[in-house]
């Protein structure tokens, strides 16, 4: 099936870890991205519940004229004791031990590695369960786009973590499933 993963639109807040913190989008942010993607046309559009995420989906959805459905698997990671605080407040070092081996050093008190692994998982094995899978559009967050490339693609996240992902990216992929293996195709990157 062909997939298309958007981050959503921007919220001002690049400089935080915003995971089940919802900040609104900003005015207009939305407006960039929706001209960038306008000739793009998708039969189902899927999204994160969060707000950011579901203005973002309503506003690439709305001129289509398709609807948006919200999905728990496609939530960003929740960051624990970190969710909605400024990278710089941050102790560098845990930090950087999260980024290195997540599985380790999980934010305090926060999703587990392991279980956002599963969730995203399901969230894909589900798409795939479709015997007649239509183009499809998943508006998310970061982490889950880089779960995404990891899992469907093979990627190591240390690489996939070096990819800049900024808001209104579009990742768009092929993705199969053969004997219960995800298998997938990184064909396009593009940025707003």
């Amino acid at each position: 099936m062909i997939l298309d993963l958007i981050r959503h639109a921007s919220t001002g807040r690049d400089d935080h870890l915003d995971g089940r913190t919802d900040p609104p989008l900003h005015e207009g942010a939305t407006d960039a991205l929706c001209a960038r993607y306008a000739a793009l046309s998708w039969e189902r559009v899927l999204c994160s519940p969060r707000q950011r995420a579901v203005r973002t989906a309503e506003a690439l959805a709305a001129p289509l004229g398709r609807g948006v459905d919200t999905d728990e698997e496609w939530e960003e990671l929740d960051f624990g004791d970190w969710d909605g605080v400024a990278l710089e407040a941050l102790p560098m070092d845990a930090l950087s031990a999260f980024h290195l081996d997540p599985h380790a050093n999980p934010p305090p008190h926060g999703e587990s590695w392991g279980h956002f692994e599963r969730r995203i998982a399901r969230g894909l094995h589900r798409l795939l369960d479709d015997p007649d899978p239509v183009p499809t559009l998943i508006v998310s967050h970061g982490g889950p786009l880089r779960m995404v490339l990891s899992q469907a693609c093979g990627l190591p996240m240390a690489m996939c973590w070096a990819l800049r992902i900024d808001h209104g990216t579009r990742l768009r992929l092929r993705v199969e499933r053969e004997d219960d293996q995800l298998w997938g195709e990184l064909l396009e990157l593009q940025q707003v």
